[in-house]
């Protein structure tokens, strides 16, 4: 028996319905295409928004800390001055030696510096890292934050160890501070420690090679001339930090 296959007529498309599949793959894989750039920019835009909001931050809280360590040296400043005129009395024979120690010992009291100012840098290295830097497209801006952190930073950093020599010649050297090469000798005590300094400096002469030699000048109008640059640097970063302050939220206002 004869088997009949029904023939079913196969449709031959037109070349242009291919053209128009084509066009319309071609649009739909462009158009996601476009749809997953447009996405990661706003992800990599709003992660530079955060990190540029941190680090007006860390600006905020390098504002207050600067202005503090500014009036610790500016005091430092004057005490030093008063150090040196003390001196100067005591080398022109205005007073005793024991007057000399005695006022000098006073002003020591009051004497405090060494604090080191530093940057604040954790947001703006977390930029750096996650590439939100190279996302900055205000070139000024740009500018501004790398001079903040590389430049002036490194100036300030580099001054540190410097004013901390300083410091150290007067907090453990030459005049008595509870601590230092003694600090066992206090240690058994709560009170007075400073007086028991005193005492202990002046009955092994070791005042001698420090603000009683000639010296002393020298070392001191070192400090100060260290205080007053150290002073400058201060003044300048507090003027950048306000001038970045001040960029970052303009820039963030703008978006």
């Amino acid at each position: 028996m004869e088997v009949h296959h029904p023939h079913h007529p196969t449709h031959k498309k037109k070349w242009s319905e291919y053209l128009l599949e084509f066009v319309m793959l071609f649009a739909a894989v462009t158009l996601g295409f476009f749809a997953e750039n447009v996405r990661e920019h706003q992800v990599i835009e709003h992660k530079t928004q955060q990190n540029l909001q941190s680090v007006i931050l860390d600006l905020k809280k390098d504002s207050v800390l600067i202005k503090d360590i500014i009036k610790e040296y500016q005091n430092a400043s004057i005490y030093l001055n008063r150090l040196n005129d003390v001196f100067l009395d005591y080398q022109l024979n205005k007073i005793s030696k024991d007057q000399y120690i005695d006022k000098v010992l006073l002003i020591s009291d009051s004497l405090s510096f060494g604090t080191s100012f530093y940057i604040n840098n954790s947001s703006y290295k977390n930029t750096i890292s996650s590439g939100s830097f190279s996302n900055i497209s205000n070139i000024d801006l740009k500018r501004n934050i790398s001079n903040y952190y590389e430049v002036y930073g490194a100036k300030l950093y580099d001054n540190n160890k410097l004013i901390d020599d300083v410091a150290e010649y007067y907090t453990v050297n030459t005049l008595p501070k509870p601590g230092g090469i003694i600090a066992d000798i206090i240690e058994k005590t709560d009170s007075n420690k400073v007086e028991i300094l005193k005492k202990y400096y002046k009955t092994k002469g070791l005042f001698e090679k420090s603000i009683l030699s000639k010296d002393f000048i020298i070392y001191n109008q070192k400090a100060i001339d260290r205080v007053k640059i150290y002073m400058y640097l201060l003044r300048l970063f507090e003027v950048k930090n306000k001038e970045l302050s001040d960029l970052l939220n303009k820039s963030l206002n703008e978006k």
